[in-house]
């Protein structure tokens, strides 16, 4: 009963650090893909964003019952395995969002070349990347669950690997 009294307010209190950090996580990724410093003063001006913005707090806080999912499917007692667990869960998670950001940014690159290539100069009408198609959010919870699907799986084969008759 502790545990699950830990596990809830860990993923409480990383709900709420994720709410705090929500609008720089926007502005260094946006820079990041765009090259442009744009600044979110708060984050409910963004509009269409209560969706993606909940599902970037639930992305935190999903993390100690992700590990607690795989702690209890590959009974992980030792705590070099607990901490390697954690590892890939959490470094999947960055790991899709950096990819997300890469093929973003790489998007952002062509058509920056293709507008220079066409002299397209009325600011206007410039095409880009929308911010509510980036879907960095989706991408952390995406990483998220995969590097949880992965832990169970190397450390439910080197348990069995381990028993040997």
């Amino acid at each position: 009963m502790k545990n699950k009294a830990i596990i809830i307010g860990l993923s409480l209190s990383l709900c709420f650090f994720a709410f705090l950090i929500r609008d720089w996580f926007l502005s260094f990724f946006v820079a990041e893909i765009t090259g442009e410093n744009i600044l979110f003063s708060d984050s409910s001006n963004v509009t269409h964003q209560i969706f993606p913005m909940l599902i970037f707090i639930c992305s935190f806080g999903i993390i100690p019952f992700l590990y607690l999912i795989a702690k209890n499917y590959c009974k992980i007692y030792s705590g070099k395995q607990q901490l390697f667990s954690l590892l890939i869960i959490i470094i999947s998670g960055f790991l899709f969002l950096g990819l997300r950001v890469i093929y973003l940014k790489f998007k952002v690159a062509q058509i920056n070349d293709i507008l220079r290539r066409a002299e397209f100069t009325s600011e206007a009408d410039i095409p880009g990347i929308s911010f509510q198609d980036m879907y960095l959010e989706y991408y952390l919870l995406a990483g998220l669950v995969v590097g949880t699907i992965l832990c169970m799986i190397i450390l439910k084969k080197s348990s069995n690997s381990g028993i040997k008759n």
